[in-house]
């Protein structure tokens, strides 16, 4: 009789097979497993683990499972499919798990969830794959950077067309590393950065002060989710990236700017422009989805940030709203819709939807956004374009078209806004000089990143 699954994997389980097979989000159906769930940290950081790592590896893992399977994977059903991908990932690269609890507590987990009997092809498939998976693993030819990078391959082949196969594996396999947590104290709340840090110290987390970004908090040794900290509730910090941290930076925002924030949900860059500006300027936060743009109101009611005003409209037909807007802004931020390929690292979900199709059909949204956005830009004033995906097509491509075609605007140089870490990297630097700057996840360990400035011109001609 084999023993009873536990209570961990089983979590895991369900996280998986609505991910996989139902195509939900790993963030939020995580979020809804764990809250119900009386997992100690331990496991939670875990079940986290195996779900975020088996979603990431799944074209990988898959890739290692056919050769012992006499049917393809896509005709097993469904459950079963995922205790094998479960399992393979715990096999293959998981530390800390040994092979025979690997193979042993996925054989329970599919009796269990499968069905008495369903266990025997999970056994013999994992076995195998125990003995030979790993030296499997180190064959994979070299010319299979989908296998490799666990991507499709149509999105492996962009990668290597748009950089080269050099620099593209390189981003690649950045992209299977784990992402750093960081954090962007409330400036308003919290003046002083070393007060956060020792609070979070109180609340079990090891923070420190983020070596790339003087004014952003790294947390390492993560014992807790840092959004159920004391402080997190009282508004003293967001969690949000560095990248995303360097647009409000490169905004610069002066304090009483009006400022139009065209695709602002969930609201991280609207509210770091507002404590930017320490509330004292306007923020006009516009999303095409009203359910997320709620998620705006409430991080500012959360952060304390009264200069936030929201409201529903889809930013393609931005020219047509003449009532709530105002006819010019200082500042326009086009943080547009994209492929999110900056963040296959952070968001492995993205590996399984994305498509070069659906890359395709995100540029006419992004040209009409920028296109609608640029005519509320008063003269000398400012318009802020950035993506999170490294795609040139999505970035510097739309650029280049959008001033071909608009010679009333010009590129703004922002190098001195860059801090003094990235001010060293030599294609940052010259970039950033031209006014778009591309940040590649392999160079910095950040993620992938667009960000360009751009400033109408006081006299056209």
């Amino acid at each position: 009789m084999g023993s009873n699954p536990d209570e961990a994997r089983i979590t895991a389980y369900r996280c998986l097979f609505e991910v996989l097979e139902n195509q939900g989000y790993s963030n939020l159906v995580l979020k809804q497993e764990l809250s119900g769930s009386f997992l100690d940290e331990k496991n939670r950081a875990f079940v986290t683990a195996m779900v975020y790592g088996t979603v990431t590896r799944v074209y990988t893992i898959d890739a290692m499972l056919a050769p012992y399977l006499k049917k393809k994977l896509c005709d097993i059903d469904a459950p079963v499919r995922t205790c094998l991908r479960m399992g393979a990932w715990q096999v293959l690269f998981a530390y800390g798990v040994k092979d025979y609890a690997a193979v042993s507590s996925t054989v329970d987990l599919t009796r269990e969830v499968c069905g008495k009997g369903t266990e025997r092809l999970v056994n013999a498939v994992l076995r195998r794959l125990a003995e030979e998976g790993k030296s499997q693993l180190e064959a994979i030819p070299l010319k299979r950077a989908d296998v490799r990078y666990s991507l499709k391959s149509e999105i492996a082949g962009c990668f290597i067309k748009w950089y080269g196969r050099e620099k593209a594996e390189k981003i690649m396999d950045a992209y299977l590393t784990v992402p750093k947590v960081t954090l962007r104290p409330n400036r308003i709340r919290v003046p002083e950065i070393e007060t956060l840090i020792e609070k979070l110290g109180e609340d079990g987390l090891h923070a420190t002060v983020d070596p790339i970004l003087p004014e952003a908090i790294s947390i390492s040794e993560q014992s807790r989710d840092v959004s159920e900290t004391s402080a997190f509730a009282e508004g003293d910090f967001s969690v949000q990236s560095l990248s995303a941290m360097l647009v409000g930076r490169i905004c610069d925002p002066e304090p009483q700017w009006n400022i139009l924030d065209t695709c602002s949900a969930p609201g991280g860059k609207t509210a770091h422009l507002a404590e930017l500006q320490g509330d004292q300027g306007h923020i006009d936060a516009l999303d095409a989805n009203e359910v997320r743009l709620q998620m705006v109101g409430k991080t500012a009611e959360r952060l304390g940030l009264s200069s936030i005003v929201t409201f529903p409209y889809d930013c393609t037909y931005l020219s047509e709203e003449k009532e709530r807007l105002l006819p010019e802004y200082d500042l326009v931020l086009c943080d547009v819709p994209c492929s999110g390929l900056g963040l296959l690292h952070r968001k492995p979900d993205i590996r399984l939807s994305m498509t070069y199709e659906k890359m395709q059909q995100l540029l006419p949204v992004q040209k009409s956004i920028l296109e609608n956005a640029s005519l509320r830009v008063r003269k000398g004033g400012y318009l802020v374009y950035s993506t999170c995906t490294v795609n040139p097509n999505e970035n510097e491509n739309q650029v280049v078209s959008f001033l071909r075609e608009h010679p009333d605007f010009e590129m703004a140089n922002f190098f001195a806004l860059l801090p003094d870490a990235l001010k060293g990297n030599e294609r940052l630097a010259e970039e950033s000089r031209k006014g778009c700057m591309t940040i590649l996840p392999d160079e910095e360990g950040m993620d992938g990143f667009f960000i360009a400035k751009l400033r109408r011109r006081n006299e056209h001609g």
